[in-house]
Protein backbone atom coordinates (compact mmCIF):
# COMPACT_ATOMS: atom_id res chain seq x y z
CA UNK A 1 0.00 0.00 0.00
CA UNK A 2 1.15 3.50 -0.77
CA UNK A 3 0.85 6.52 1.48
CA UNK A 4 -0.26 5.08 4.87
CA UNK A 5 1.25 7.18 7.60
CA UNK A 6 2.07 10.10 5.30
CA UNK A 7 2.05 13.44 7.13
CA UNK A 8 -0.54 16.03 6.15
CA UNK A 9 2.10 18.49 4.98
CA UNK A 10 4.15 15.92 3.17
CA UNK A 11 1.82 13.66 1.17
CA UNK A 12 3.17 10.91 -1.02
CA UNK A 13 3.95 11.93 -4.59
CA UNK A 14 2.59 9.89 -7.50
CA UNK A 15 6.09 9.73 -8.95
CA UNK A 16 7.13 7.49 -6.04
CA UNK A 17 4.42 4.89 -6.66
CA UNK A 18 5.94 1.69 -8.08
CA UNK A 19 4.66 0.21 -11.35
CA UNK A 20 1.28 -1.42 -11.00
CA UNK A 21 -0.14 -4.71 -12.22
CA UNK A 22 -2.51 -4.61 -15.16
CA UNK A 23 -5.46 -5.59 -12.91
CA UNK A 24 -4.75 -3.01 -10.22
CA UNK A 25 -5.98 0.57 -10.13
CA UNK A 26 -4.80 3.74 -8.42
CA UNK A 27 -6.89 5.18 -5.58
CA UNK A 28 -6.23 8.50 -3.87
CA UNK A 29 -7.43 8.67 -0.28
CA UNK A 30 -7.49 10.96 2.75
CA UNK A 31 -8.57 10.43 6.33
CA UNK A 32 -7.73 10.52 10.02
CA UNK A 33 -4.97 8.34 11.49
CA UNK A 34 -5.02 6.33 14.73
CA UNK A 35 -3.80 9.33 16.77
CA UNK A 36 -6.16 11.82 15.11
CA UNK A 37 -3.66 13.25 12.60
CA UNK A 38 -4.71 13.98 9.04
CA UNK A 39 -3.23 11.59 6.46
CA UNK A 40 -3.45 11.12 2.74
CA UNK A 41 -1.85 8.91 0.12
CA UNK A 42 -2.17 6.70 -2.94
CA UNK A 43 -2.91 2.98 -2.92
CA UNK A 44 -3.08 0.30 -5.60
CA UNK A 45 -5.87 -2.28 -5.42
CA UNK A 46 -8.14 -4.28 -7.75
CA UNK A 47 -11.19 -2.22 -6.71
CA UNK A 48 -12.29 0.50 -4.32
CA UNK A 49 -13.55 -1.98 -1.68
CA UNK A 50 -10.19 -3.72 -1.55
CA UNK A 51 -8.45 -0.35 -1.32
CA UNK A 52 -10.74 0.75 1.50
CA UNK A 53 -10.11 -2.51 3.39
CA UNK A 54 -6.33 -2.17 3.11
CA UNK A 55 -6.42 1.39 4.44
CA UNK A 56 -8.78 0.64 7.30
CA UNK A 57 -6.60 -2.24 8.50
CA UNK A 58 -3.98 0.40 9.34
CA UNK A 59 -6.40 2.15 11.73
CA UNK A 60 -7.27 4.98 9.35
CA UNK A 61 -10.75 6.50 9.36
CA UNK A 62 -11.30 7.26 5.66
CA UNK A 63 -12.79 10.66 4.83
CA UNK A 64 -12.54 10.43 1.04
CA UNK A 65 -11.35 7.91 -1.51
CA UNK A 66 -11.53 8.10 -5.28
CA UNK A 67 -10.04 6.33 -8.25
CA UNK A 68 -7.38 8.11 -10.26
CA UNK A 69 -8.19 7.99 -13.97
CA UNK A 70 -5.70 6.36 -16.29
CA UNK A 71 -3.52 8.68 -18.35
CA UNK A 72 -4.55 11.56 -16.15
CA UNK A 73 -2.68 13.27 -13.37
CA UNK A 74 -1.18 16.53 -12.41
CA UNK A 75 1.90 15.94 -14.54
CA UNK A 76 -0.26 16.08 -17.67
CA UNK A 77 -2.14 19.21 -16.71
CA UNK A 78 -1.12 22.43 -18.41
CA UNK A 79 -2.34 25.93 -17.77
CA UNK A 80 -1.92 29.22 -19.61
CA UNK A 81 1.25 31.30 -19.21
CA UNK A 82 -0.86 34.08 -17.80
CA UNK A 83 -2.35 33.41 -14.40
CA UNK A 84 -5.55 35.24 -15.30
CA UNK A 85 -6.70 36.00 -18.85
CA UNK A 86 -7.63 39.57 -19.68
CA UNK A 87 -11.11 38.48 -20.78
CA UNK A 88 -12.92 35.17 -20.54
CA UNK A 89 -15.74 34.21 -22.90
CA UNK A 90 -18.54 32.13 -21.36
CA UNK A 91 -22.11 31.78 -22.64
CA UNK A 92 -21.18 34.20 -25.41
CA UNK A 93 -20.36 36.95 -22.88
CA UNK A 94 -17.15 38.38 -21.48
CA UNK A 95 -16.18 37.75 -17.88
CA UNK A 96 -13.72 40.03 -16.16
CA UNK A 97 -11.23 38.11 -13.99
CA UNK A 98 -12.16 40.38 -11.10
CA UNK A 99 -15.71 39.01 -11.33
CA UNK A 100 -14.33 35.49 -11.09
CA UNK A 101 -12.25 36.43 -8.03
CA UNK A 102 -15.28 38.11 -6.42
CA UNK A 103 -17.41 35.02 -7.09
CA UNK A 104 -14.82 32.80 -5.39
CA UNK A 105 -14.60 35.13 -2.41
CA UNK A 106 -18.40 35.27 -2.02
CA UNK A 107 -18.72 31.49 -2.27
CA UNK A 108 -16.00 31.02 0.35
CA UNK A 109 -17.72 33.47 2.70
CA UNK A 110 -21.11 31.76 2.36
CA UNK A 111 -19.66 28.29 2.99
CA UNK A 112 -17.64 29.63 5.92
CA UNK A 113 -20.90 30.97 7.41
CA UNK A 114 -22.25 27.40 7.45
CA UNK A 115 -24.50 27.64 4.40
CA UNK A 116 -24.50 24.38 2.37
CA UNK A 117 -22.80 24.48 -1.01
CA UNK A 118 -26.03 24.16 -3.00
CA UNK A 119 -27.75 26.97 -1.13
CA UNK A 120 -24.63 29.11 -1.48
CA UNK A 121 -24.66 28.62 -5.24
CA UNK A 122 -28.38 29.42 -5.32
CA UNK A 123 -27.69 32.73 -3.58
CA UNK A 124 -24.94 33.59 -6.06
CA UNK A 125 -27.15 32.51 -8.98
CA UNK A 126 -29.64 35.21 -8.00
CA UNK A 127 -27.05 37.98 -8.44
CA UNK A 128 -28.37 40.17 -11.25
CA UNK A 129 -25.77 42.93 -11.23
CA UNK A 130 -24.42 43.70 -14.71
CA UNK A 131 -20.85 42.57 -14.02
CA UNK A 132 -21.90 39.32 -12.32
CA UNK A 133 -24.65 38.06 -14.64
CA UNK A 134 -22.41 35.51 -16.34
CA UNK A 135 -21.02 34.30 -13.01
CA UNK A 136 -24.64 33.93 -11.81
CA UNK A 137 -25.32 31.64 -14.77
CA UNK A 138 -22.18 29.67 -13.95
CA UNK A 139 -23.32 29.36 -10.32
CA UNK A 140 -26.66 27.98 -11.48
CA UNK A 141 -24.91 25.47 -13.76
CA UNK A 142 -22.55 24.42 -10.96
CA UNK A 143 -25.55 23.79 -8.69
CA UNK A 144 -27.21 21.63 -11.34
CA UNK A 145 -24.02 19.58 -11.79
CA UNK A 146 -23.69 19.03 -8.04
CA UNK A 147 -27.34 17.94 -7.81
CA UNK A 148 -26.52 15.39 -10.53
CA UNK A 149 -23.89 13.86 -8.25
CA UNK A 150 -20.72 15.75 -9.21
CA UNK A 151 -18.32 17.33 -6.77
CA UNK A 152 -17.67 21.07 -6.99
CA UNK A 153 -14.28 20.40 -8.59
CA UNK A 154 -15.87 18.16 -11.22
CA UNK A 155 -18.59 20.75 -11.88
CA UNK A 156 -15.98 23.53 -12.17
CA UNK A 157 -14.09 21.50 -14.80
CA UNK A 158 -16.92 22.34 -17.22
CA UNK A 159 -15.67 25.94 -17.22
CA UNK A 160 -11.90 25.60 -17.71
CA UNK A 161 -11.50 29.22 -18.82
CA UNK A 162 -13.01 30.48 -15.57
CA UNK A 163 -11.76 27.74 -13.22
CA UNK A 164 -8.28 26.84 -14.38
CA UNK A 165 -6.60 23.50 -13.75
CA UNK A 166 -4.91 25.02 -10.72
CA UNK A 167 -8.25 26.18 -9.28
CA UNK A 168 -9.88 22.81 -9.98
CA UNK A 169 -7.13 20.93 -8.17
CA UNK A 170 -7.24 23.30 -5.21
CA UNK A 171 -11.01 22.86 -4.92
CA UNK A 172 -10.57 19.10 -5.16
CA UNK A 173 -8.01 19.19 -2.35
CA UNK A 174 -10.28 21.42 -0.25
CA UNK A 175 -13.20 19.03 -0.67
CA UNK A 176 -11.06 16.02 0.24
CA UNK A 177 -9.76 17.69 3.42
CA UNK A 178 -13.07 19.34 4.43
CA UNK A 179 -11.45 22.78 4.20
CA UNK A 180 -13.31 24.06 1.15
CA UNK A 181 -14.04 27.50 2.64
CA UNK A 182 -10.40 28.14 3.53
CA UNK A 183 -9.28 26.81 0.16
CA UNK A 184 -11.67 29.11 -1.71
CA UNK A 185 -10.41 32.06 0.34
CA UNK A 186 -6.85 31.12 -0.66
CA UNK A 187 -7.87 30.89 -4.31
CA UNK A 188 -9.51 34.33 -4.11
CA UNK A 189 -6.39 35.76 -2.42
CA UNK A 190 -4.25 34.27 -5.16
CA UNK A 191 -6.45 35.74 -7.91
CA UNK A 192 -6.73 39.17 -6.31
CA UNK A 193 -3.02 39.53 -5.67
CA UNK A 194 -2.19 38.37 -9.19
CA UNK A 195 -4.58 40.96 -10.61
CA UNK A 196 -3.17 43.64 -8.32
CA UNK A 197 0.37 42.88 -9.45
CA UNK A 198 -0.66 43.00 -13.11
CA UNK A 199 -2.45 46.30 -12.56
CA UNK A 200 0.69 47.87 -11.11
CA UNK A 201 2.80 46.72 -14.04
CA UNK A 202 0.24 47.99 -16.56
CA UNK A 203 0.10 51.33 -14.75
CA UNK A 204 3.86 51.66 -15.10
CA UNK A 205 3.66 51.00 -18.85
CA UNK A 206 0.81 53.41 -19.62
CA UNK A 207 2.84 56.63 -19.56
CA UNK A 208 5.81 55.45 -21.68
CA UNK A 209 3.49 53.92 -24.27
CA UNK A 210 1.37 57.09 -24.40
CA UNK A 211 4.44 59.30 -24.87
CA UNK A 212 5.88 57.04 -27.57
CA UNK A 213 2.53 56.97 -29.37
CA UNK A 214 2.30 60.77 -29.30
CA UNK A 215 5.88 61.05 -30.52
CA UNK A 216 5.17 58.70 -33.42
CA UNK A 217 1.98 60.57 -34.45
CA UNK A 218 3.58 64.03 -34.22
CA UNK A 219 6.67 62.85 -36.12
CA UNK A 220 4.51 61.37 -38.89
CA UNK A 221 2.50 64.62 -39.18
CA UNK A 222 5.62 66.75 -39.36
CA UNK A 223 7.23 64.54 -41.98
CA UNK A 224 4.12 64.44 -44.19
CA UNK A 225 2.69 67.97 -43.64
CA UNK A 226 5.33 70.39 -42.35
CA UNK A 227 8.58 69.25 -43.95
CA UNK A 228 7.18 69.36 -47.54
CA UNK A 229 6.47 73.10 -47.07
CA UNK A 230 10.08 73.76 -46.12
CA UNK A 231 11.28 71.53 -48.94
CA UNK A 232 9.53 73.68 -51.56
CA UNK A 233 11.10 76.83 -50.11
CA UNK A 234 14.58 75.30 -50.04
CA UNK A 235 14.24 73.85 -53.52
CA UNK A 236 13.39 77.27 -54.97
CA UNK A 237 16.74 78.61 -53.71
CA UNK A 238 18.73 75.92 -55.55
CA UNK A 239 21.45 75.80 -52.88
CA UNK A 240 23.17 72.87 -51.18
CA UNK A 241 21.44 71.92 -47.94
CA UNK A 242 23.06 70.63 -44.74
CA UNK A 243 23.29 66.85 -44.44
CA UNK A 244 20.81 66.78 -41.54
CA UNK A 245 18.21 68.73 -43.51
CA UNK A 246 18.75 66.57 -46.60
CA UNK A 247 18.22 63.41 -44.53
CA UNK A 248 14.95 64.70 -43.05
CA UNK A 249 13.67 65.78 -46.50
CA UNK A 250 14.50 62.38 -48.00
CA UNK A 251 12.78 60.68 -45.05
CA UNK A 252 9.74 62.90 -45.60
CA UNK A 253 9.69 62.05 -49.33
CA UNK A 254 9.87 58.35 -48.52
CA UNK A 255 7.03 58.68 -46.00
CA UNK A 256 4.83 60.46 -48.52
CA UNK A 257 5.48 58.05 -51.39
CA UNK A 258 5.87 54.74 -49.62
CA UNK A 259 3.95 55.03 -46.33
CA UNK A 260 1.52 52.23 -47.35
CA UNK A 261 4.52 49.98 -48.03
CA UNK A 262 6.16 51.01 -44.77
CA UNK A 263 2.96 50.34 -42.82
CA UNK A 264 2.49 46.98 -44.53
CA UNK A 265 6.12 46.07 -43.81
CA UNK A 266 5.76 47.02 -40.14
CA UNK A 267 2.56 44.96 -39.83
CA UNK A 268 4.18 42.00 -41.60
CA UNK A 269 7.22 42.14 -39.32
CA UNK A 270 4.93 42.27 -36.26
CA UNK A 271 2.85 39.31 -37.44
CA UNK A 272 5.92 37.23 -38.35
CA UNK A 273 7.48 38.06 -34.99
CA UNK A 274 4.34 36.93 -33.12
CA UNK A 275 4.12 33.69 -35.14
CA UNK A 276 7.76 32.84 -34.52
CA UNK A 277 7.44 33.88 -30.87
CA UNK A 278 4.47 31.57 -30.31
CA UNK A 279 5.62 28.59 -32.38
CA UNK A 280 9.40 28.53 -31.88
CA UNK A 281 10.28 27.79 -28.24
CA UNK A 282 13.97 28.51 -28.86
CA UNK A 283 13.16 32.03 -30.08
CA UNK A 284 10.71 32.58 -27.21
CA UNK A 285 13.36 31.45 -24.73
CA UNK A 286 15.86 33.87 -26.31
CA UNK A 287 13.43 36.80 -25.97
CA UNK A 288 12.51 35.92 -22.39
CA UNK A 289 16.18 35.59 -21.42
CA UNK A 290 16.89 38.93 -23.11
CA UNK A 291 14.09 40.61 -21.14
CA UNK A 292 15.50 39.28 -17.87
CA UNK A 293 18.88 40.86 -18.67
CA UNK A 294 17.51 44.32 -19.48
CA UNK A 295 18.64 47.05 -17.08
CA UNK A 296 15.96 48.11 -14.57
CA UNK A 297 13.13 46.28 -16.39
CA UNK A 298 14.89 42.95 -15.95
CA UNK A 299 14.80 43.39 -12.17
CA UNK A 300 11.05 43.99 -12.24
CA UNK A 301 10.43 40.96 -14.49
CA UNK A 302 12.56 38.72 -12.28
CA UNK A 303 10.80 39.84 -9.10
CA UNK A 304 7.42 39.37 -10.79
CA UNK A 305 8.29 35.82 -11.88
CA UNK A 306 9.58 34.88 -8.42
CA UNK A 307 6.50 36.43 -6.78
CA UNK A 308 4.12 34.44 -9.00
CA UNK A 309 6.16 31.27 -8.44
CA UNK A 310 6.11 31.70 -4.65
CA UNK A 311 2.45 32.70 -4.49
CA UNK A 312 1.27 29.72 -6.56
CA UNK A 313 3.48 27.25 -4.71
CA UNK A 314 2.32 28.60 -1.34
CA UNK A 315 -1.35 28.36 -2.33
CA UNK A 316 -1.14 24.84 -3.75
CA UNK A 317 1.11 23.42 -1.04
CA UNK A 318 -0.99 24.86 1.79
CA UNK A 319 -4.03 23.20 0.18
CA UNK A 320 -2.35 19.80 0.63
CA UNK A 321 -1.18 19.23 -2.96
CA UNK A 322 2.20 17.41 -3.01
CA UNK A 323 5.13 19.73 -3.66
CA UNK A 324 6.13 17.95 -6.89
CA UNK A 325 2.59 18.35 -8.23
CA UNK A 326 2.39 21.95 -7.00
CA UNK A 327 5.48 22.74 -9.07
CA UNK A 328 3.51 21.70 -12.17
CA UNK A 329 1.38 24.83 -11.69
CA UNK A 330 4.09 27.16 -10.38
CA UNK A 331 6.10 27.09 -13.62
CA UNK A 332 3.59 28.27 -16.23
CA UNK A 333 2.16 31.10 -14.11
CA UNK A 334 5.56 32.85 -14.07
CA UNK A 335 4.92 33.84 -17.68
CA UNK A 336 8.61 33.41 -18.53
CA UNK A 337 10.03 30.41 -20.35
CA UNK A 338 13.33 30.63 -18.48
CA UNK A 339 11.53 30.09 -15.18
CA UNK A 340 9.23 27.46 -16.69
CA UNK A 341 12.23 25.37 -17.76
CA UNK A 342 13.87 25.98 -14.39
CA UNK A 343 10.71 24.82 -12.59
CA UNK A 344 10.66 21.62 -14.66
CA UNK A 345 14.23 20.92 -13.53
CA UNK A 346 13.28 21.66 -9.93
CA UNK A 347 10.29 19.32 -10.20
CA UNK A 348 12.49 16.53 -11.57
CA UNK A 349 15.02 16.97 -8.75
CA UNK A 350 12.33 17.05 -6.04
CA UNK A 351 10.69 13.92 -7.46
CA UNK A 352 14.05 12.17 -7.09
CA UNK A 353 14.44 13.06 -3.43
CA UNK A 354 16.18 16.46 -3.59
CA UNK A 355 15.07 19.11 -1.11
CA UNK A 356 13.19 22.03 -2.62
CA UNK A 357 15.72 24.71 -1.67
CA UNK A 358 18.64 22.64 -3.01
CA UNK A 359 16.79 22.00 -6.28
CA UNK A 360 16.04 25.72 -6.67
CA UNK A 361 19.66 26.65 -5.94
CA UNK A 362 20.85 24.32 -8.71
CA UNK A 363 18.93 26.06 -11.52
CA UNK A 364 20.68 29.37 -10.83
CA UNK A 365 17.96 31.86 -11.78
CA UNK A 366 16.30 32.39 -8.40
CA UNK A 367 17.50 35.04 -5.90
CA UNK A 368 19.44 33.88 -2.87
CA UNK A 369 16.82 35.26 -0.48
CA UNK A 370 14.02 32.93 -1.59
CA UNK A 371 16.38 29.93 -1.44
CA UNK A 372 17.27 30.77 2.16
CA UNK A 373 13.64 31.34 3.16
CA UNK A 374 12.57 28.02 1.62
CA UNK A 375 15.45 26.25 3.37
CA UNK A 376 14.31 27.66 6.71
CA UNK A 377 10.72 26.68 5.91
CA UNK A 378 11.70 23.09 5.13
CA UNK A 379 13.82 22.76 8.26
CA UNK A 380 11.16 24.26 10.55
CA UNK A 381 8.20 22.52 8.87
CA UNK A 382 6.58 25.83 7.86
CA UNK A 383 7.28 25.77 4.14
CA UNK A 384 3.89 27.20 3.15
CA UNK A 385 4.37 30.14 5.53
CA UNK A 386 7.82 30.95 4.19
CA UNK A 387 6.60 30.69 0.61
CA UNK A 388 3.80 33.12 1.46
CA UNK A 389 6.29 35.54 2.99
CA UNK A 390 8.52 35.21 -0.07
CA UNK A 391 5.59 36.03 -2.33
CA UNK A 392 4.70 39.11 -0.26
CA UNK A 393 8.33 40.27 -0.29
CA UNK A 394 8.76 40.03 -4.05
CA UNK A 395 5.33 41.50 -4.76
CA UNK A 396 6.36 44.46 -2.61
CA UNK A 397 9.68 44.62 -4.45
CA UNK A 398 7.86 44.84 -7.79
CA UNK A 399 5.66 47.65 -6.47
CA UNK A 400 8.61 49.55 -4.95
CA UNK A 401 10.71 49.22 -8.09
CA UNK A 402 7.85 50.48 -10.24
CA UNK A 403 7.33 53.44 -7.89
CA UNK A 404 11.03 54.28 -8.22
CA UNK A 405 11.02 53.91 -12.01
CA UNK A 406 7.94 56.05 -12.67
CA UNK A 407 9.59 59.36 -11.61
CA UNK A 408 12.55 58.48 -13.84
CA UNK A 409 10.48 57.42 -16.85
CA UNK A 410 8.57 60.69 -17.12
CA UNK A 411 11.59 62.98 -17.72
CA UNK A 412 13.21 60.29 -19.88
CA UNK A 413 10.15 60.06 -22.13
CA UNK A 414 9.85 63.86 -22.32
CA UNK A 415 13.53 64.07 -23.21
CA UNK A 416 13.01 61.49 -25.96
CA UNK A 417 10.01 63.39 -27.30
CA UNK A 418 11.97 66.65 -27.21
CA UNK A 419 14.93 65.03 -28.94
CA UNK A 420 12.79 63.75 -31.82
CA UNK A 421 10.77 66.90 -32.34
CA UNK A 422 13.74 69.16 -31.62
CA UNK A 423 15.82 67.28 -34.17
CA UNK A 424 13.17 67.74 -36.86
CA UNK A 425 12.73 71.45 -36.12
CA UNK A 426 16.50 72.00 -36.04
CA UNK A 427 16.91 70.22 -39.36
CA UNK A 428 14.30 72.49 -40.95
CA UNK A 429 15.63 75.76 -39.54
CA UNK A 430 19.32 74.95 -39.94
CA UNK A 431 19.38 76.33 -43.52
CA UNK A 432 17.80 79.54 -42.23
CA UNK A 433 20.50 79.87 -39.59
CA UNK A 434 23.07 79.34 -42.33
CA UNK A 435 21.40 81.92 -44.52
CA UNK A 436 24.63 83.34 -45.77
CA UNK A 437 25.91 80.06 -47.26
CA UNK A 438 22.64 78.31 -48.13
CA UNK A 439 20.43 81.16 -49.41
CA UNK A 440 23.25 83.17 -50.92
CA UNK A 441 22.94 86.04 -48.47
Amino acid sequence: MIGIGARANHPVDEASVPPQDMDEKLFRWSGTGPIGNFQRGIIRAPDINAARQKIETQGVDIAAISQEQQKKGLQRLRISERALPTKISVFGHKVNPRSSALFTRQLATLIEAGIPILQSLEVLAEDSTSDQKVMAKIAKNLGEKILAGNTLAEAASNFPLVFESLTQQLIKAGEATATLDATLHNIANHQERTLELKAKIKKALVHPIAVLTIAAVVTALMLTKVVPQFEQMFRSQGKTLPAMTTFVIELSTYMQNYWPHALATACAITIVFKIIYRRQPAFTLFIHRLLLNLPLCGKVITANCVARFSRTLATTYSAGIPIADALTFAGPVTGNLVYQHATQQIQHSVAHGESLHAAIAQVGCFPTLIIKMIAIGEQAGVLDTMLEKSAVHYEREVANTIEKLLPLLEPAMMALLGLILGGLITAMYLPVFQMGSVLGG
